[in-house]
């Protein structure tokens, strides 16, 4: 999903006014889709965000953003691009919202909606059945998400905006308990839902984020354009430190919460030092991914929480990076042509051999046997997630276009709550 026109906080809402000088409304697209965003985003959010705005603010003239959406539904209609691939590029978004006009009380409305609301539509996938007790009523006659089933990727921060029947979408604000409930009686398997899920800051809204089951034991990601949003080729000269800002903001947000919660992680790459080793860079391998994870994490730890000290995010990151990150790092076709080891028994062009070792050192560590069903992987590559899945792993292809989302995760999610609940009926 995309959270669009989030504010990190409300301490943000001063800057927001700033930015508004000069008649113009200058979101806070930079995290979420400016240049250390994703670099493309599909077009059915961002026609969910328009339609959500103008309810909201009607005096709003937002004809220019919407016309670009018309655009390309006549290449779909025409059959000259496939929904799924239905996408604007950051930069053109960015351009059409800096041209929407706003004077006086609308820019003052679009601010505070700029605020507030954070846009997601998704299948509950999970969930074959809601009911009315999941929900509360209030004054406003909005319905609140009040109590979630294992699994649902609604949470506690959602207000309930519309239901899905095929094409059609019907609106639940102001309707009667008796009502609502004869809407969601009306659903055959999991329900179309759209709501507004609204956080007083970006972690708050990773925070809200389901957690893998209880038969999920590790999470692993590959490196490039997965973990980091670039292609490093497996090795680099480049300073790690530097090279860390490109690690995405999803994988930070979430390696934060599942490191807290204990949920062990890890990294496990084609990048081979032996390889940086043959050609003289710097980095490769193991010793190029440590490094690149734990500056990413002491940067992310550090501006999440300003009284932590330089000492003592260092420390944290260093201990979690050494002692407890998984990396599996080698490159099967070099392996294959110049280690003695695969002479024989070759190096498979997966992750298969990666995901082996990190079992053997799941076994060393914590004296616990890891089956491949426990595992999520998350790549770029369809040939290491194709073999992942036929060896009974959870693997999420990852877009290169934007490295690991939060999409990447709900898809992961889907797929284990799926497969968990289906085991426990």
């Amino acid at each position: 999903f995309f959270f669009a026109f989030q504010a990190e906080s409300r301490g943000s809402f001063d800057a927001l006014k700033r930015e508004v000088m000069g008649q113009k409304i200058a979101s806070r697209l930079s995290d979420e889709i400016g240049e250390n965003g994703a670099r493309q985003h599909l077009v059915a959010d961002l026609q969910i965000l328009h339609d959500l705005i103008k309810e909201d603010i009607p005096s709003l003239d937002l004809s220019s953003f919407k016309k670009s959406f018309e655009d390309i539904d006549a290449k779909i209609k025409a059959g000259k691009t496939k929904p799924t691939r239905a996408r604007l590029e950051a930069l053109q978004v960015r351009n059409l919202i800096s041209e929407v006009k706003a004077t006086g009380e609308d820019a003052k409305a679009a601010l505070l909606w700029l605020s507030t609301n954070k846009v997601q539509s998704f299948f509950c996938s999970v969930i074959k059945d809601l009911d009315t007790k999941m929900f509360s009523k209030e004054s406003d006659g909005r319905w609140k998400v009040m109590n979630t089933k294992e699994g649902s990727r609604l949470s506690k921060f959602d207000y309930l905006v519309e239901l899905r029947f095929g094409q059609n979408f019907v609106k639940v604000q102001g309707k009667s308990d008796k009502e609502l409930g004869e809407l969601l009686k009306k659903f055959r398997g999991p329900p179309k839902v759209c709501v507004h899920r609204q956080t007083t800051s970006k972690k708050q809204m990773y925070e809200a984020l389901r957690l893998p089951p209880p038969n999920i034991k590790l999470t692993l990601w590959d490196m490039d354009l997965c973990l980091l949003k670039i292609h490093t080729g497996g090795h680099t000269n480049t300073n790690v430190q530097s090279l860390s800002k490109q690690v995405t903001e999803a994988y930070c947000y979430l390696m934060d919460i599942l490191i807290a919660k204990g949920y062990p992680t890890g990294v496990v790459t084609f990048s081979d030092k032996a390889v940086a080793r043959q050609i003289e860079s710097n980095y490769g391998g193991e010793d190029l991914v440590r490094p690149l994870v734990f500056h990413a994490l002491r940067r992310h730890w550090m501006q999440q929480d300003r009284t932590l000290k330089l000492e003592q995010a260092v420390n944290k990151a260093r201990s979690y990076v050494e002692k407890d990150l998984y990396v599996r790092a080698a490159y099967p076709e070099w392996r294959n042509r110049h280690d003695p080891e695969f002479k024989e028994n070759t190096m498979p062009n997966s992750k298969e051999w990666h995901i082996n070792r990190v079992k053997e050192d799941y076994l060393k560590r914590t004296g616990k046997k890891l089956e491949n069903k426990e595992v999520i992987l998350f790549d770029d590559g369809e040939r290491n997630i194709e073999e992942a899945n036929k060896l009974g792993s959870t693997g999420v292809m990852v877009d290169d276009e934007t490295g690991f989302t939060v999409r990447d995760w709900e898809e992961a999610m889907d797929l284990c709550w799926d497969k968990y609940l289906g085991n426990c009926e």
